[in-house]
């Protein structure tokens, strides 16, 4: 199995670090739907008084996760 990750992963730490960011960002995009399924409605406000607002953060980690692969993957090719 870790073998299977590694390949994902293009054996790049970087790269499983952009993976991580990524999911990140998707899980606090969707932190309403995931409060609403966990049935407790003070969730986003305990977030939202710890980081701020949710899905802007997790919009901001989205970002750097594709700037963080595509800038891996470039240096990957030109290597």
């Amino acid at each position: 199995m870790f073998g299977r990750l590694k390949t994902l992963c293009l054996h790049s730490l970087t790269v499983a670090w952009g993976y991580a960011l990524a999911v990140a960002g998707g899980l606090m995009s969707i932190i309403d739907n995931i409060a609403d399924t966990l049935g407790d409605p003070s969730l986003k406000e305990q977030i939202a008084a710890a980081i701020g607002d949710a899905r802007i953060a997790g919009r901001v980690l989205l970002g750097i996760s594709v700037v963080t692969i595509l800038v891996r993957l470039r240096s990957l090719r030109k290597g």
